[in-house]
């Protein structure tokens, strides 16, 4: 099986950490051993999160938008990154893609 790489604009979720189980897209590579990631809402593009890629999961999928807004170097926001990964999750099972414990809560009457 082929070991995906963490290009920019690859959708990764985390693995360990406060942030475990939510994703985020790669903003760059700082070295072999880490990159940058954003979620455009706890991790705006301002202050990107630098993180150990062994504590990252990549999927399959990356948003070629924001690749080629990182590629010919056009202006990035916010909210490009929070429209892309909620286009990411419209895709999965809504168990699969909720991981926060309000979102997943069910209502007990």
């Amino acid at each position: 099986m082929k070991e995906m790489t963490f290009e920019p604009g690859r959708v990764v979720i985390s693995k360990q950490g406060h942030d475990k189980g939510r994703l985020f897209i790669v903003l760059g590579q700082v070295d072999d051993k880490h990159v940058t990631i954003v979620d455009g809402d706890s991790r705006k593009l301002e202050k990107p999160k630098k993180k150990q890629t062994k504590h990252l999961r990549a999927k399959p999928a990356r948003c070629e938008s924001i690749t080629d807004a990182l590629t010919q170097g056009r202006q990035l926001y916010n909210s490009d990154i929070r429209k892309a990964l909620r286009a990411f999750t419209a895709g999965e099972e809504p168990i699969a893609a909720c991981k926060q414990k309000e979102e997943c809560a069910f209502v007990q009457e």
